[in-house]
């Protein structure tokens, strides 16, 4: 005969049936059912109070948890959450600066309270590439204060007044401190000269700006200078260039740009003040109200110093080596040499350019520390060609 399977929830129904309703004793229908006095009363007890119901399996969790997130700090991350926006590292490093003594809970647990609020979504993330450089080593990021500025413009967007906006952004690479978001009508030079003559009278210099390859920025002259990468050489600045069409080759100042389309841009402002309103605040939030993961959750201005070289307005003269001829660029961008008029760029106008004699008949074309190209004398007319020896580049005295 086989065995009868019997379930804990049916025995308490049972149970219930024998002493209500059957009027049998508690102490002769435990026996019965192989349970104990004690478990007997305890469902009747449950029973008396819910009904049935009180007979199903309950639940074996803490009606208390000592280890829990406190509600006021629970409802503080939702609160700032939604007016802010931001992720759950940025939140525990405003509540830490809201409540310093406070035990806050870990990273993963403030995602978990942001979910169960509807804040945020689950989703797989990417994986990171720890290396910042590019496979031809373009990107070399910076590692101490003004070491490296990057600049670039954020893809423009139209305003409420349906005009058209441009943000010039600079930032420190090292710090992530926010130089400058400037909105222009258009990526002109004459502003971008204005926002980093500015910046360089009150922040000094960097050693190395780097830029994308597009206008204002660089030209697709000679060299790919263009007016504002020549008055960078002129301050003694090295220009950085990333890779044609990779952007990732600067990705500390592209995830900047995600934050402040997110922060500014959505909406638009109204006109262009409005706008610039929107920058000016979003400059001092990243700067001095956001903690960055990169640089271990502080604020940038925690970190940044300004420059020890300061902007000149009028830079000294570069001195070549002595064996090298020197020729001046007039307004039109050509050189006289050997009795040719070569051109070279109008960005160098009024400019010396260093010559060097690297082979018989060859000569190489520098501005500063910068090789732009080579001229060859051995044809009857003196011929300007592109291509580069592996030689390294005599340094100048400026």
């Amino acid at each position: 005969m086989p065995l009868k399977e019997t379930h804990a929830v049916s025995e308490r129904h049972h149970l219930v049936d024998l002493v209500v309703h059957n009027g049998i004793a508690i102490s002769q229908a435990a026996r019965s059912l192989g349970i104990s006095r004690k478990t007997a009363h305890k469902w009747l007890a449950r029973y008396d109070k819910r009904g049935r119901d009180a007979l199903t399996d309950q639940s074996r969790a803490r009606h208390t948890q000592s280890h829990s997130t406190p509600i006021e700090i629970r409802n503080l991350l939702v609160e700032l959450r939604k007016k802010t926006g931001v992720g759950p590292r940025q939140l525990l490093w405003k509540v830490h600066r809201l409540m310093p003594l406070a035990q806050l809970p870990a990273v993963s647990t403030v995602s978990s309270i942001l979910m169960k609020a509807g804040l945020i979504e689950s989703k797989s993330r990417k994986r990171r590439d720890p290396d910042l450089r590019g496979p031809d080593g373009s990107y070399r990021a910076g590692t101490r204060p003004t070491e490296q500025w990057t600049v670039d413009f954020k893809g423009q967007f139209r305003l409420g007044d349906r005009s058209l906006c441009y943000p010039l952004t600079i930032q420190d690479d090292a710090t992530r401190f926010v130089l400058c978001v400037d909105g222009y009508g258009s990526t002109g030079t004459s502003g971008v000269m204005t926002s980093f003559q500015k910046i360089f009278q009150e922040r000094g210099l960097p050693e190395r700006i780097h830029s994308d390859n597009g206008s204002p920025f660089a030209s697709s002259g000679i060299g790919r200078l263009s007016r504002v990468s020549v008055q960078w050489m002129r301050q003694g600045i090295e220009v950085c260039r990333s890779r044609v069409g990779h952007p990732q080759d600067n990705p500390r100042h592209e995830r900047m740009h995600r934050t402040l389309k997110a922060q500014t841009a959505r909406p638009p402002g109204a006109t262009a003040l409005a706008q610039q309103r929107r920058f000016s605040k979003f400059v001092r939030w990243m700067n001095e109200e956001r903690g960055h993961e990169g640089i271990g959750m502080r604020a940038p201005c925690e970190i940044y110093t300004p420059s020890a070289r300061e902007w000149r307005h009028r830079p000294d003269a570069v001195e070549y080596p002595g064996h090298w001829e020197v020729r001046r660029i007039r307004q039109c961008g050509e050189m006289k040499f050997q009795g040719a008029s070569l051109f070279l760029s109008t960005a160098l106008a009024g400019e010396a350019v260093g010559l060097a004699e690297i082979d018989e008949g060859i000569w190489r074309v520098c501005y500063r520390n910068s090789a732009l190209c080579f001229v060859n004398t051995r044809l009857d007319t003196p011929t300007i060609i592109a291509e580069s020896p592996d030689e390294e580049i005599p340094e100048c005295d400026e």
